[in-house]
């Protein structure tokens, strides 16, 4: 699912991301474009967030015009955009609301078809350009479903919250809370559970496979070292391994003691995928039941067993963003423990097919929930000016964050850690659909989600860590994820 990017497009081919900053007009801008890691148009300087003021111009040029699948000038390589050369190298540069389209793209018959507000739509089965021609959200047009996630970054501001949802013109049925995936019932349909296999290790260091990945019966776990390019200045090490430590399934890592502005990128996400994680890793339909659409969910039980010990090189927290950790406090490691689901477009069916695609430019992606069960001192899903509300959901409490950065996405996280418990999935979903779209009118909070449709695609449920810095193992003692009706 982002921490960084989660929620630009980064965090759309990595799955996980944090956003550390808003589009607020009093942000500094940064003094180098390098401190924005990520992408997402805010870095990190001076112990404070900033802004990077990007224009089309600015941005690198792709090494190759493959990297633009969708045909709109913009493609995504080294995690960040980049745009396509034209013209012997001229990048056409008309802007996006100007009412011209240099691009060769058509105009999108409505504003709506451009929900991230990058100035690129979706409508048709083709991209378009959002133009002065285009009409306001509301006007009824002919355009097509699909909301457009083209890898673009909307850098300097966070798109505004002008109530669109993930397909052009609809209206979402679930607003006025009536809604809810849980179907109920105690029959089980079909239950997955990590069994004891036998011993395997697969270690990824400087040089190695980032993506390596093994089968553990319904699941597959993925080292996804996605962001490793960030400590190529460091020896890291990162293993996945079954039967080991006690536990079914695992993760070692070891990515050094984090100075300087370099603790403010996510290194990797290790990961266990129960469902369809994109077009290369994928457990069977037949096995997980997924995707499924919101409206057609079961319900969902996951009970889980952990351990997560961090034994890094230890230091003070500085200033300390999470109100558990007070400053001073000796860490020895940053990284969260998240279970998150990513919610997707049917396809031209309306079906909820296996065909989840999590390209730059050809994505279907239209939401993330994520459930933080552990996070450390130093890193939130979002800036502190992201959070939304305490809430007690299936017997937890949790603080709630949307994002400025990136409207697609809303994450939960525990106040009471907890290494062994059990989950009724469903319950965030719901909260999400009720309520992700309105939080500024429930709660005060900065920015509303987009709203979910039912219509939707759930299309995996994933368990691991993004991390920062330090040395230590995510261990799954056990992992079952039940389904009823």
């Amino acid at each position: 699912m982002k921490f960084n990017n989660v929620l630009s497009s980064a965090c759309l081919l990595a799955l996980s991301t944090l956003c550390f900053s808003t589009a607020s007009a009093a942000l500094p801008d940064c003094t180098s474009a390098n401190s924005d890691s990520d992408g997402d148009g805010f870095g990190w300087e001076n112990n404070t967030s900033c802004r990077v003021v990007v224009t089309t111009n600015e941005r690198p040029v792709c090494s190759s015009a493959n990297a633009d699948s969708d045909g709109d000038g913009f493609g995504w390589e080294n995690n960040r955009t980049c745009v396509v050369a034209q013209n012997n190298g001229t990048i056409q540069n008309d802007s996006p609301d100007s009412g011209s389209n240099s691009s060769g793209l058509p105009s999108c018959d409505q504003t709506a078809s451009d929900p991230d507000g990058d100035g690129f739509g979706w409508e048709n089965n083709t991209s378009c350009r959002v133009t002065a021609a285009s009409a306001p959200i509301g006007v009824p047009s002919n355009a097509g479903s699909g909301s457009s996630d083209g890898g673009q970054n909307n850098a300097g501001s966070g798109s505004s919250d002008m109530g669109q949802g993930g397909n052009s013109g609809d209206v979402p049925t679930n607003n006025g809370g009536n809604f809810s995936s849980n179907t109920g019932g105690n029959t089980i349909i079909r239950a997955s559970s990590l069994a004891t296999t036998g011993s395997r290790e697969i270690c990824t260091v400087r040089g190695g496979d980032w993506f390596a990945w093994m089968t553990v019966g319904d699941f597959i776990l993925h080292t996804n070292t996605w962001a490793a390019w960030a400590s190529q200045d460091y020896n890291w090490e990162q293993c996945i391994y079954t039967n080991k430590n006690g536990a079914k399934a695992g993760v070692y890592y070891d990515w050094g003691t984090g100075r300087g502005s370099g603790d403010y990128q996510v290194r990797s996400y290790p990961e266990l995928i129960y469902g369809v994680k994109d077009e290369y890793r994928a457990s069977p339909k037949s096995a997980t039941g997924l995707p499924v659409s919101i409206n057609d969910l079961p319900g969902i039980t996951i009970d889980y067993s952990m351990n997560w010990p961090e034994y890094g090189p230890p230091r003070a927290v500085n200033a300390s963003a999470n109100s558990r950790y007070p400053n001073g406090t000796i860490i020895e490691g940053e990284r969260n423990v998240s279970i998150e689901s990513f919610f997707y477009n049917p396809d031209e069916n309306g079906q909820c097919s296996e065909g989840i695609v999590r390209r730059s430019g050809g994505s279907n992606h239209t939401f993330e929930i994520m459930v933080w069960l552990n996070a450390g001192a130093e890193r939130l899903p979002a800036g502190p000016s992201d959070y939304v509300t305490d809430i007690t959901l299936d017997n937890a409490l949790y603080k709630v964050y949307t994002k400025n950065s990136d409207r697609k996405y809303i994450a939960f996280v525990a106040q009471n850690p907890q290494q062994t418990g059990s989950l009724n999935w469903n319950t965030y979903i719901d909260w999400s659909v009720q309520n992700a779209h309105r939080v500024q009118s429930l709660y005060g909070a900065q920015t509303n989600a987009v709203p979910m449709q039912s219509s939707w695609c759930m299309g995996n449920i994933i368990v691991g860590t993004e991390i920062f810095w330090g040395e230590g193992n995510l261990d799954f003692i056990d992992w079952t994820i039940t389904q009823r009706r």
